[in-house]
């Protein structure tokens, strides 16, 4: 709950915040800078100049590549939707770069396919199927407005042996070019789809190891910590023993003033409850699959609101309750415990914020499922917390982290949210359940 202190646990970094990004755009910038570099000495080296139109282009590459390596220092987080617009920025100086030199005949307009290739790679499905149609549209419009031959209708300019030669030689080039927009298409298409689908699959897998990596950090330290309460209890066993021995012989003296013998009285539940939690322990070690007898589900909430009362007795509560109570159903022996976590958090977040309302509990059971609502009157989340139900889930006590761990082994899930109707915090436990509607209370 909202009071905890945190434990240390690994958060996935928000969408805007991804450092991959920040790599891929200097890549990008790298890329960029080398391609600005390469067309620059390939023109002076061909044609010993360039030309007024197309310096002003270059030069307006120049700015999106210091804009773009600017941006690419790492000191500001740059989101998914940022990076396609840095992608987008190339769209602004290659078009026209190309057609003032040379147009659809030019070599260099294949680096079109750079900034679709790298949107396959880094982009969701949309966007690389969106590079892949501006793309395809601004080659299309190159072979139609700037194809860089004539097209073959110089045939009908002249009638010499050397007008009908180059009309031919014409007339292939341009059957050549329009052979390299095919295959401009097809390579944009290919891109797009099977590239993207494989980069997806690759980000797909990561996250996924991701995952398996939390979780197998989560159990090993459920097991540290289960391999630390064992032997705790065992060491608990004799002093709990020896003071249960001791609050006997008090209570067997005469004379004593009420108020000790009721401090005597109370001393001796804490005993016993003390003593039923290592029998507790004991039988889950016996029967590691936690697996139990049938029992009443109504009965349970009820028995395991009394010890946390007993636990607890400044504890106040308010009971709702749904469900048909005659059934039963196999609880784990570690659901009471469980419970128990989520309403003491829910207390200890009511109590640091200074508020005297009881904890809310809604139970509602059926033959199959079994839902928890605690709600508590704390301070609760931030108001983008909400919408974050992974990263809600993060920074829980002890308690809490074994809890989740518990019931996640169990099929079920211990979530948290904001409540909506005032300040707090709402935990909710779901579980599937084996019941047995035959048998009654």
């Amino acid at each position: 709950m909202s009071s905890v202190a945190p434990v240390a646990s690994v958060v996935p970094q928000p969408l805007g915040g991804d450092k991959t990004i920040i790599v891929n755009l200097r890549r990008l910038t790298a890329l960029r800078a080398i391609a600005l570099s390469a067309y620059i000495g390939v023109s002076l080296w061909l044609a010993d100049a360039l030309s007024a139109g197309a310096l002003v282009f270059v030069l307006l590459g120049v700015v999106t590549t210091l804009i773009s390596g600017w941006r690419a220092r790492g000191s500001v987080a740059v989101g998914r939707l940022e990076f396609f617009g840095h992608l987008l920025m190339d769209w602004l100086w290659l078009p026209p770069l190309l057609a003032l030199s040379g147009g659809a005949s030019n070599p260099f307009v294949i680096y079109l396919l750079v900034p679709l290739t790298i949107a396959a790679a880094t982009q969701p499905r949309f966007f690389a199927w969106l590079m892949a149609a501006i793309s395809i549209a601004t080659y299309t419009a190159l072979m139609a407005f700037f194809p860089g031959v004539d097209g073959g209708h110089s045939a009908h300019m002249g009638h010499g042996a050397g007008h009908d030669m180059a009309a031919s030689q014409s007339g292939d080039f341009y059957r050549h070019l329009i052979g390299m927009w095919a295959t401009f298409t097809f390579s944009a298409v290919l891109i797009a789809g099977f590239v993207n689908s494989m980069a997806e699959g690759l980000r797909s897998r990561d996250r996924h190891l991701h995952r398996l990596r939390q979780e197998q950090a989560r159990r090993d330290q459920v097991l540290s910590l289960g391999t630390l309460a064992a032997g705790t209890a065992h060491e608990l066993a004799s002093p709990l023993q020896t003071i249960g021995l001791l609050v006997e012989e008090l209570q067997a003296q005469q004379d004593l003033p009420e108020f000790v013998e009721e401090d005597l009285v109370l001393l001796q539940q804490q005993v016993n409850l003390c003593k039923q939690a290592l029998e507790q322990l004991k039988s889950r070690a016996r029967d590691p699959a936690g697996n139990e007898e049938y029992q009443s589900v109504a009965g349970f909430i009820d028995r395991s609101l009394e010890r946390w009362q007993l636990l607890r007795p400044e504890a106040r509560f308010q009971l709702q309750q749904s469900g048909p109570q005659s059934m039963h159903a196999r609880l784990p022996l570690t659901l009471e415990q469980t419970l128990i976590n989520v309403l003491n958090n829910a207390l200890d977040a009511s109590q640091a914020s200074g508020s005297s309302e009881p904890v809310a509990l809604k139970v509602a059971w059926g033959p199959e499922h079994l839902r928890i609502e605690v709600a508590d009157n704390g301070q609760g989340f931030g108001a983008d917390a909400e919408a974050e139900n992974e990263q809600q889930s993060d920074g829980f006590g002890i308690g809490l982290i074994l809890s989740k761990t518990t019931l996640a082994q169990l099929g079920g899930s211990l979530t948290l949210a904001a409540r909506r109707d005032c300040p707090g915090t709402v935990a909710t436990i779901e579980l599937p359940l084996e019941s047995d509607m035959a048998e009654v209370s």
